[in-house]
Order: structure tokens, then C-alpha cells, then sequence
């Protein structure tokens, strides 16, 4: 049996596994231990494996995904999302449709002290929806910007996921981090843009509420002081190489703790709760981060990823076919699986091919990022949806109205590629400016 075609079986192997229900990290681990070991030895095999998750578990980058998953829980203790919320409504709730783009704008701002796109919909859709459907809005476009709003957790730095490809592709967590900001902001305006013409067109979606004053408007602008600090001292102080991604997200985090203790929302009861969450994500991102190594190490020694790499090269495509190609690849795979999966599955095949055609990782990042958020919030079985879906069922929301709301939002996502695919300046500018 060639190791090509060891390659191969492992890969279709690994899909079964994942279709009957297994977790993706023991995955990971026995597909690409048992693999390496067929085509190495065991006793190899049994060396690789101790040797990856040792170098693993020892990697700085990785450090940094605790840190901002504690960060996302304390500033939902603190009630930084309300305020943040408050003050953005209190700004736009005025104009057609709002109220929704208010929601919009405040899971972007939710997801710069957030790692976590679940998160993001989740808290958005607690804070927002009573105040939707309040004042009379549509449904399907309250809850389809509800999860809209999730794509922007993992979209707008930090996401665990942006951690998670950094590692896997060896790039700078720093960099990419700055190169998604724009794409997210961007996508953050053109859904506002869209939420305003449907309201515009069908003023019964989302109606405008009274006005604010200016001088309430003024007072209610202190919501945002806080996120807006998050923001500035952690993009500015990675921007101008004051600080590293680790710093900076310590930093941030100590700043959101001494937040909720200063709002007296912080207790020995919702702190430890905070803790156990971030405990459990972070082992479970972990296992898979190691299973996801070792079977990057299987993909090497079989020589199936060279081989991709090889009969890319055949297809006398340039390097921007190529990553239309994967783009659709992702469309595919994307919808029945989720982001971090398909992420760890996916890279350690494509990266050589990548390489070979002198792609631009951070842009490639980029737009896989944005691939797997649309492939979320696209029917029938988007993360993101069902999320929503549950936590509006007890308002007598259905399932196929949060479907019909989402419609619009995947469309915005898509031309939002389309436009980052046509100009990677979007996504590599700010690196260009950085003074390391």
C-alpha cells in the first residue's frame, strides 16, 4: 500500500468518524497516530505522538486563547455588552432598521473583548431581542441580525479560531490579528447598509423609534468608553510593537476584571463559573490543537499533501484560481461542519499548496475565516442558527423564521468575500504599516 494511499484512507476515514459522531479531537489523535504507524512503526509512532503534544502544549501562541476566552466571560459579568448595547441604540435606533443594526454594531464590539462566535450570538441575542420585538420589529430580520452578529466574533479580533489557524500555519498571531480588523469592520458596515435598504423598502420590518436627544445621546456615549479602550490599547499597542499578542491580551483582561469590579457585578459565584467555562474550552481547543499536529504529521510523511500540492500545479491555475478553488471547496464542507474542524481537517492539505503558489497567508486567513462564519449562518444547519433559534423558541420564534431571516445576512457575507477576494489590500494594508 503506497503512503499516498494511506493518506487518503485516513482522510476518509477521519470524515466517517466525524459524520457518526465522534469528537474531533480522539479523531484526529487515532487517525493520524494509527496512519503514521503503518506507514513509520509504531514505536515511531508512539515517539511522534509524545513529541507533538509536549511541543504543543508548550507553544506561546496558544497561551493567548485562555486569556481572551476569560476576557469575553468578565466582560459579560461586568455588563460592558449592555451598556455597549444602550449606547448604540440610543445613536441609531432613529433610523429604519436601527435597532438592528444596533445589534449588529454591538456584537462587533462585544467580539474585540470576545473569543468566541457562539459567545457573541448567544450574549447579542439575551441583550437584544426583548428590545426587538418590543418595538414591533420583523422576526426573521431581528433574529437574522442576531445571527449575523455572530460571524463578527470570530471575524473581529480575537477569535479563538484566528488563534487556532496562526498555530497551525506558523504566522504571526500579531499580524493576522491586525489584518482581520478592516475585513470585520467592513462586514460590520455592509450589514447596517443592508438592514437600512430593507427597511427602507419595507418600512414594516424595522421601524424607527422616537428620537434621542442630543444631549441623551452625549450621556449614553459612555457605554462605548470602555469597549472602545479594550480596542484602542489592544490593536494600537500590537499595531506600534508596544506589546505581543499575549501582552496585550493580558493587559486588556486585567483591564475588563478591574471594569466588573468597579460596576460591582463581579461575585466568588460568577467568577469561578467564568473560570470553568474558559477551563473547558481551552482543553477542548487544546485537544484538538494536538490532535490537529499529529495529523498534520501524517499528511507529511504519507506525501499526500505534496502530491495535492503537485497536481495543483498540473491544473496550470495562478494563485488566486487556486484560492477560489478552495473557497469552494469550503462552501461545500462548510455548511455540515463547523469552522474548527473543518479548519484543523483542511490546512495541514492545503498549506502546501498554498505555499507552493506563493499565496499570502494572512489574506488566505482572512477569507477562510470569512468562509466559515458565512457556511454558520447559512441554512439548514448553521451553528449560529440554532443557537438564536433556541434561546428565541420560548417567544414563539420558529426555527424556519430564523431561516428566513438569515437569507439576506449570507448574501451581504458573500459579496463582503467577493470584495475581499478582489482586493486583498483590505486584509493586508494595516499590516503594511506596522513598525516592528
Amino acid at each position: 500500500m503506497s503512503h499516498e494511499l494511506v493518506g487518503g484512507i485516513a482522510i476518509g476515514v477521519m470524515l466517517l468518524l466525524l459524520f457518526i459522531g465522534l469528537p474531533i479531537a480522539i479523531c484526529l489523535i487515532l487517525v493520524g497516530s494509527v496512519g503514521f504507524a503503518i506507514i513509520v512503526g509504531l514505536s515511531q509512532a508512539l515517539n511522534m505522538v509524545a513529541l507533538t503534544a509536549g511541543s504543543t502544549l508548550s507553544s506561546l501562541t496558544f497561551a493567548v486563547l485562555p486569556v481572551f476566552l476569560i476576557m469575553g466571560e468578565l466582560g459579560d459579568i461586568s455588563g460592558m455588552m449592555n451598556e455597549a448595547y444602550d449606547a448604540t441604540n440610543t445613536w441609531l435606533g432613529k433610523i429604519p432598521g436601527g435597532l438592528a443594526m444596533a445589534s449588529v454594531v454591538g456584537a462587533s464590539l462585544f467580539s474585540c473583548v470576545s473569543g468566541s462566535s457562539v459567545a457573541c450570538a448567544a450574549v447579542m441575542t439575551r441583550v437584544a431581542i426583548p428590545n426587538l420585538l418590543k418595538h414591533r420589529y420583523d422576526p426573521g430580520l431581528a433574529t437574522g441580525a442576531l445571527v449575523a452578529g455572530g460571524t463578527l466574533g470570530n471575524i473581529v479580533p480575537p477569535g479563538g479560531v484566528l488563534v487556532v489557524y496562526a498555530i497551525l500555519t506558523e504566522v504571526s498571531l500579531g499580524k493576522f490579528f491586525v489584518a482581520c480588523y478592516l475585513p470585520g469592520f467592513l462586514l460590520t458596515f455592509m450589514y447596517m447598509v443592508q438592514i437600512y435598504i430593507q427597511c427602507k423598502l419595507n418600512p414594516s420590518l424595522g421601524p424607527g423609534t422616537s428620537g434621542a436627544t442630543w444631549k441623551e445621546k452625549f450621556f449614553a456615549t459612555k457605554g462605548l468608553v470602555p469597549v472602545v479602550i479594550v480596542l484602542i490599547a489592544f490593536l494600537g499597542g500590537i499595531q506600534f510593537g508596544v506589546f505581543t499578542p499575549n501582552e496585550g491580551a493580558s493587559v486588556s483582561t486585567v483591564f475588563v476584571f478591574l471594569y466588573a469590579l468597579f460596576r460591582k457585578t463581579l461575585n466568588g459565584q460568577n467568577l469561578l463559573q467564568a473560570f470553568k467555562s474558559t477551563l473547558v474550552t481551552t482543553g477542548m481547543v487544546l485537544a484538538i490543537l494536538v490532535g490537529a499536529q499529529i495529523f498534520n504529521v501524517l499528511m507529511t510523511v504519507s506525501g499526500l499533501a505534496q502530491a495535492l500540492a503537485a497536481w495543483a500545479a498540473g491544473l496550470h491555475l495562478s494563485g488566486l484560481g487556486i484560492v477560489i478553488l478552495i473557497m469552494v471547496i469550503y462552501f461545500i464542507i462548510g455548511i455540515p461542519m463547523d469552522p474548527l474542524p473543518m479548519l484543523v481537517l483542511t490546512i495541514p492539505i492545503f498549506l502546501p499548496v498554498l505555499k507552493a503558489y506563493h499565496v499570502d497567508l494572512y489574506w488566505f486567513g482572512v477569507l477562510a475565516i470569512m468562509q466559515f462564519e458565512m457556511a454558520n449562518i447559512t441554512p439548514p444547519v448553521g451553528m449560529y442558527l440554532f443557537v438564536v433559534a433556541h434561546m428565541v423558541k420560548p417567544r414563539g420564534i420558529s426555527m424556519s423564521t430564523v431561516f428566513r431571516g438569515s437569507y439576506p445576512f449570507c448574501i451581504t457575507c458573500a459579496l463582503c468575500l467577493v470584495l475581499l477576494i478582489a482586493f486583498p489590500q483590505i486584509s493586508t494594508f494595516m499590516i503594511s504599516l506596522m513598525e516592528w
